[in-house]
Formats: structure tokens, C-alpha cells, sequence
């Protein structure tokens, strides 16, 4: 071979070496290249799936509250007049619900009256009431025509309603009593108290988690108070106040109750 051809031969080896190594390298670099994208792909399939399943989570979770058939209440008024009351109630059809009542006289607003134990003297006391009272009613509901706030309109527990309500209870509180002789005296009878009447309101929905309930009613009562005052100069009314209902005139009269409840829907 001769000198030539063998210059010939080895040039040809290096440009053949050397386009070995270019192609190794671009095979490296393409290699690497795929698996990158294929880890980034599958971090965002990743993503994606839990973004998914965050969001059926919270879609669950939102359509329970609209399937939602209970829910529980508490008197806003009750407390500044003496007693809490905790309302639960359930669904029983599409048109009507049970509700039950617990209330806790003494849990509140502990009011003073002034009372004169002779005719040169006077102090001040607290009633210092303690009872319970139940309540047991059957909403008879409708659903409002049009309402403002989107899907709040089609929830189960909305609407104007008629309510027949039973309440019974009794509690101790301090009162004042003339015994005669020109004497008053701080006593603390018991007061046993029913009523039943018709509650009339309106029930709204809030974003279907929170409820709003508004109320009046009227109807009969009964109790064994004989007389309640604030002042020793009438000891002998016809009028009645029962923490949960007020009575007008003698007993049995006439019951009304007026109220305002909030609360939150239950799974």
C-alpha cells in the first residue's frame, strides 16, 4: 500500500470517528430531550388529576348542602329576653317539615325591677329566672315564586310557611307580693305555661349553608301566673310574659310570639 493511499485510509477513519461521536451526542441529547417531556407530562397529568379531584370534592360537598334536608337554629331574640332556644328541623316531603324546639330559661338577659318592701323603703333585684321549655311545630311550606341569589331559590328548606306550634314549659323566677299590712316580699313561685298557636314567616337560604328565619304568631295560652309586675304599684296585671310566648289578658288569652333565628344547614 502505498503511502498515499494509506493517508487516504486514515483520513477516512478520523471523518468516520468523529461523525460517530456527533451522532452519539445528538442520540444523548434526544434522549434526554423525551425524558424530560415525559416527566413534565406526566407532572402535569399529575396536576391535572388532582385539580380534578379537588374539584369533585368541592362539587360534592355543595351538593350536599343543596340536598340538604335538616338544619338547626337559635333564637336571636332569646337571648336578650331571658332564655336560648335551639331549634332543629327536618324535611319530611318536598312541601312540608317537623321542627323541635329545646329553650333554657336563665340562659340570657338577667333583668332587674325594683320592688318596695315598706312604703319608706325600696331595693332592686334580679329575676334570676331557671326553667325549660319544648316546642314541637309542623311547617307547611311554600316555595317563593322569585327570589334573588340564583340556586338559594330551588333549595328544599326556602319559602314562606304556616307553622302550627305547641310550646310548653315552666321556670322559677323572682317576684314581688304584697302580704298585706302595707309589706312587699321577694318570692320565687314556680309558673307552669302551654300555648298553642299559628306561626306565620318566611325561611331563606344563604348560599346553601347558612338560613335565615322570621316569624310572628298568634294564638291561645294558658299558665298559673297570677300576677307579674315591675313596680310595686301594680301587683295584680292580667298580662303575662312566659320568656317564650307573651299572653295577653287573663289566663287561658291570647298567645303571641315573635322571632327572628339563624343557623346553618346539616349533612
Amino acid at each position: 500500500m502505498t503511502k498515499q493511499q494509506l493517508l487516504f485510509l486514515l483520513s477516512l477513519v478520523i471523518v468516520i470517528a468523529a461523525n460517530a461521536n456527533e451522532l452519539n451526542l445528538f442520540n444523548a441529547s434526544l434522549y434526554k430531550s423525551n425524558c424530560i417531556s415525559i416527566f413534565e407530562s406526566r407532572d402535569t397529568t399529575i396536576q391535572l388529576e388532582d385539580s380534578l379531584n379537588n374539584q369533585r370534592q368541592t362539587n360534592s360537598v355543595a351538593k350536599d348542602f343543596r340536598d340538604s334536608k335538616r338544619d338547626l337554629k337559635l333564637d336571636l331574640f332569646g337571648l336578650f329576653r331571658g332564655y336560648t332556644q335551639i331549634t332543629y328541623e327536618v324535611a319530611t316531603t318536598s312541601e312540608n317539615s317537623m321542627e323541635l324546639s329545646l329553650g333554657i330559661i336563665g340562659i340570657g338577659n338577667n333583668d332587674r325591677f325594683e320592688y318596695s318592701d315598706t312604703m319608706n323603703h325600696s331595693g332592686e333585684h334580679n329575676k334570676s329566672q331557671l326553667g325549660l321549655f319544648f316546642g314541637f311545630g309542623y311547617k307547611f311550606s311554600k316555595l317563593p315564586l322569585f327570589e334573588i341569589g340564583g340556586d338559594s331559590t330551588v333549595h328544599l328548606l326556602q319559602g314562606l310557611y304556616a307553622r302550627p306550634m305547641l310550646y310548653f314549659g315552666a321556670y322559677d323566677e323572682n317576684r314581688i307580693a304584697y302580704i298585706g299590712n302595707r309589706q312587699y316580699q321577694l318570692l320565687r313561685p314556680t309558673t307552669q305555661f302551654a300555648s298553642l298557636q299559628i306561626e306565620l314567616g318566611k325561611q331563606w337560604v344563604i348560599k346553601n349553608r347558612g338560613l335565615i328565619d322570621m316569624y310572628f304568631g298568634l294564638g291561645y295560652g294558658i299558665d298559673n301566673k297570677k300576677y307579674y309586675s315591675t313596680s310595686y304599684y301594680n301587683y295584680t296585671t292580667t298580662s303575662s310574659f312566659n320568656y317564650c310566648n307573651d299572653r295577653i289578658g287573663k289566663s287561658p288569652g291570647i298567645s303571641f310570639t315573635i322571632g327572628i333565628k339563624a343557623g346553618l344547614l346539616l349533612h
